[in-house]
């Protein structure tokens, strides 16, 4: 299995916060980092933490967890 660590920051749809997500991306097969990279840029500019997950899993085909804090509620989108 690899593992790919990252940071991401995108614009909440609810309001005008800047969240700050800790991603971690797991596959089986080899995924360019260049790939996550580009893949994250496609995503809209304001997105929820939870459709940001869906947008990497479809777009990678890989498990995808993306953890963050809203208004000081931790929340973990997990997608297989």
């Amino acid at each position: 299995m690899n593992t790919y660590k990252l940071t991401h920051r995108c614009k909440c749809p609810n309001g005008t916060l800047v969240d700050c997500y800790q991603i971690t991306v797991r596959s089986e097969s080899t995924i360019m980092v260049e790939s996550i990279l580009e893949t994250l840029k496609t995503a809209p500019e304001t997105i929820y933490q939870e459709d940001l997950a869906t947008h990497l899993r479809n777009s990678l085909g890989a498990e995808i967890t993306i953890e963050g804090w809203h208004h000081g509620v931790f929340v973990s989108a997990f997608r297989q």
